[in-house]
């Protein structure tokens, strides 16, 4: 249910009921060229989101053509400085623009989607399970890059994992494909309720493992 709904923003997936607002407009009754427009506004990171990428594509080119499509740096000599200090920016080495991302660990692979993020600049970001596939430590590290990521934004956090969420404004708490809780993690740690379980199971999971 919790991916559903993200992809269900997106209109990947058609909604049978309910309805999927953004700024009070209904995303399934604008037209196509509206859509378009909006969907310029939302960067998402998927789990793995190069799985389905070019893989003669090197990381090189792929963020060269992401500037060029967004037209964020036209010269070549800038666009390559911009490259090396957007992946220091998100802990990668310069070294890694001529590699690829199937070479990469699940980590750095994280990073790089963040790096697109960072380039694209959108005011709403949607991150899909990004951190699920990470052991606890590499989590860390990411989560850091992520938290410069959304500042300033509109952030849709979907995630099994509760360590990325505790810090959001709002946690919807879902079971079996409905709302069953809301509100911050000092809230819902007080009702002592269903996040409050999965909180303390997932903590003495970790702490175990």
């Amino acid at each position: 249910g919790k991916s559903t709904a993200g992809r269900a923003i997106l209109r990947l997936t058609p909604t049978t009921s309910g309805e999927v607002l953004f700024n009070g407009l209904r995303i399934d009754q604008l037209h196509e060229s509206e859509f378009i427009d909006l969907r310029k506004r939302i960067q998402v990171i998927f789990q793995d989101p190069f799985s389905s990428m070019n893989p003669r594509m090197n990381v090189r080119d792929i963020l060269a053509e992401g500037m060029i499509a967004l037209k964020v740096e036209p010269d070549a000599e800038k666009r390559e400085q911009r490259l090396q200090a957007l992946l220091q920016r998100v802990g990668l080495e310069v070294a890694h623009l001529d590699r690829f991302p199937h070479e990469f660990s699940g980590g750095q692979r994280q990073r790089l989607a963040i790096a697109r993020a960072l380039l694209k600049d959108a005011p709403v970001l949607i991150l899909d399970e990004a951190t699920s596939a990470l052991d606890t430590e590499s989590e860390r590290h990411i989560q850091a890059a992520l938290d410069r990521v959304m500042q300033g934004r509109t952030t849709l956090v979907i995630a099994h994992r509760l360590s990325t969420i505790e810090k959001a404004d709002i946690i919807l708490v879902m079971d079996q494909g409905k709302i069953v809780e809301r509100g911050s993690h000092a809230e819902l740690m007080a009702q002592n309720g269903y996040y409050a379980r999965l909180h303390s199971m997932q903590f003495e999971e970790e702490s175990h493992g």
